[in-house]
This record gives C-alpha cells, sequence and structure tokens, in this order.
C-alpha cells in the first residue's frame, strides 16, 4: 500500500518539475480562462486603418476585452495579462493573445500566445505561435506576428490604442 502511494507521488511530482519555457514567471492559458471575458473592462475598437498592408482579416470593428488592464507606469503587460478581440465579419470571429512569459514565441510577439476562440462554451480552435495552416486568418502561419510587430512596436506587440501606455 505505501509503496503504490509513494510510487504515485513520484509520478505526481515528475509530471509538474518540467520547467522549460513554463517556468514559475510563466502563464499556461486554458478554456476557462476566457469563459468569463465578457465581463472584463471592455472597449470598442474601429480596428487598423485600412492602408493596404493589413489583411482583410484583420479589419473592421471590434469589441476589445482584457482581463486586467496593466498597473500604471508598467512598459510591459504583466505575465497573465489577457486580451480578446471579437469582430463581427459575417461570422463571429473571436481572436486572443495570452501574455504566457517565459520567453514563449522568442521569434515574434515575445511571450505573447495567440488563440482562436469560440462561445457557448468559449472552446480553444487553435492555440500557439499563429494560426495554422488552413485557418482562415489571412492563410499565413506568422501573421499574428508579423502585425503585432508592425503596429505594437514600442507597446509590447498591443496594438489596440487604448491599451498604449
Amino acid at each position: 500500500m505505501h509503496a503504490q502511494l509513494f510510487a504515485s507521488l513520484a509520478l505526481l511530482a515528475a509530471c509538474s518539475t518540467d520547467t522549460g519555457d513554463d517556468s514559475a514567471d510563466s502563464f499556461l492559458a486554458f478554456s476557462s480562462s476566457f469563459s468569463d471575458f465578457r465581463s472584463w473592462t471592455s472597449f470598442h475598437s474601429d480596428g487598423p486603418l485600412d492602408d493596404g498592408s493589413v489583411a482583410a482579416e484583420a479589419l473592421g470593428a471590434r469589441m476589445l476585452f482584457i482581463n486586467e488592464p496593466p498597473p500604471a507606469g508598467t512598459t510591459v503587460f504583466p505575465v497573465g495579462t489577457i486580451i480578446v478581440e471579437a469582430r463581427e465579419t459575417g461570422q463571429l470571429n473571436i481572436f486572443a493573445k495570452v501574455k504566457r512569459g517565459g520567453g514563449y514565441n522568442r521569434g515574434g510577439a515575445y511571450d505573447w500566445e495567440w488563440f482562436e476562440l469560440i462561445e457557448n462554451p468559449v472552446t480553444i480552435v487553435w492555440r500557439g505561435l499563429g494560426p495554422p495552416n488552413g485557418e482562415s486568418y489571412g492563410g499565413d502561419p506568422n501573421a499574428c506576428n508579423t502585425c503585432h510587430a508592425t503596429c505594437g512596436a514600442g507597446n509590447d506587440y498591443v496594438c489596440a490604442p487604448l491599451l498604449h501606455f
């Protein structure tokens, strides 16, 4: 009996000690992390200007939601920040970014992870460094990083004017 308990505890400890990019200053989001996003601080945005450099899928009005605005005087968003944008473009499109930390997305929007969500209940469609091949977001798996490096330069990869430092 004690041997089984010890083996179970050892297995549990082994599963929880992998630090990799998910160290103590990391946040890993799950569907439940987004479940009440419509109750968060929110505001309307007309989206980016159509100057020909932005993918058509990124254009248009949207509502932006943030789980917790950054502290005054900060120059980066804290790990655990979640920003959700819900856009009406014929069908409801919901995209999100999470400040994951831990050095995630080193070659793009440093420390940020990208998501597409659906509602009722909130479910993650895809997550990662960008949309997977075959997804409708411009067909570019690096679209999120490319756009946010341009429009969010100097603002921790966040483009929304109302969330600028």
